[in-house]
């Protein structure tokens, strides 16, 4: 979360800490109205925590709401998985694999949570091995419900490309 204010304060210091932390001490304002200005205009709410170091940020929305996703090149997908993928995204009678898998122009967005086994569902539609260790590799990382693979978007790294 990234929150972004003009403050009129007495004496602002600034302290580094390990690991690209900071500690900000600001005189001459009160923690309580930091606290509401910053409630006001973000759609999180911050509260002061119990103990010293612990993070409190409450969310209005509740979890299920909340939807993962990540955008890749599909330079990490093979031709063959572009071919495969661009078929099953056409229409061809209700309830097909078109439910989740949607072709956007430049790429495909995959649902991943549309299915209870979502690897399973690729391995059976014959995807390669290398796009399928793509999508479980993210999903243990980050717990992505969403992959947006668009032709226009940035490779990640450690992760395999192909010259298609």
């Amino acid at each position: 979360m990234k929150i972004s204010l003009n403050v009129e304060a007495d004496s602002v210091n600034v302290l580094a800490l390990n690991m690209g932390k900071i500690a900000v001490e600001v005189d001459g304002i009160e923690l309580a109205q930091l606290i509401d200005v910053v409630n006001d205009n973000n759609s999180y709410f911050l509260r002061i925590a119990d103990e010293p170091g612990k993070l409190v940020v409450e969310d209005p929305l509740p979890p299920i709401a909340h939807f993962t996703g990540i955008q890749c090149s599909t330079a990490h997908i093979t031709e063959g998985d572009n071919t495969l993928l661009r078929t099953l995204s056409q229409p061809h009678q209700p309830f097909d694999d078109t439910e989740w898998n949607h072709y956007t122009g430049s790429g495909y967005l995959i649902r991943l949570d549309a299915w209870a086994f979502p690897l399973l569902q690729l391995k059976r539609r014959g995807l390669s091995r290398a796009c399928r260790k793509l999508v479980v590799t993210l999903i243990r990382r980050y717990g992505i419900a969403c992959i947006h693979l668009d032709a226009f978007a940035e490779t990640l790294p450690c992760f395999p490309t192909f010259n298609w």
